[in-house]
């Protein structure tokens, strides 16, 4: 039981420094994908872990089991505010490429 727990906090710990990761990432710095999907790997791992943890019915920590809820609404959050910048990001990128094509087509029926 011990080494779940300790798996899970070593988990915890990667997936805090990814997110960090990225966070503190330039917008141009393309290993991001990467780190995205280490992030989600990350995830899955620590989901098997935490559905391993409560469907044991001799573990019965209620603080731990409290803690690793709050990390997942941090882990969340943190995630969404990633995502919604990227999405943003994309959209800007998409609206420029439009935007020079335009500009190649006016230029071209000159």
């Amino acid at each position: 039981m011990t080494n779940s727990i300790t798996q899970l906090n070593d988990i915890n710990n990667k997936l805090m420094f990814v997110i960090d990761k990225i966070e503190k990432s330039k917008v141009e710095d393309e290993t991001v994908s990467d780190m995205v999907s280490e992030l989600q790997a990350l995830i899955e791992t620590r989901q098997k872990l935490l559905h391993a943890l409560v469907s044991d019915t001799n573990f019965t920590d209620r603080e731990v089991l409290e803690q690793q809820f709050d990390l997942t609404q941090t882990f969340i959050k943190r995630s969404r505010k990633i995502m919604d910048f990227r999405q943003a990001l994309l959209q800007t990128g998409n609206t420029t490429k439009r935007q020079i094509n335009v500009y190649k087509a006016i230029d071209s029926n000159r």
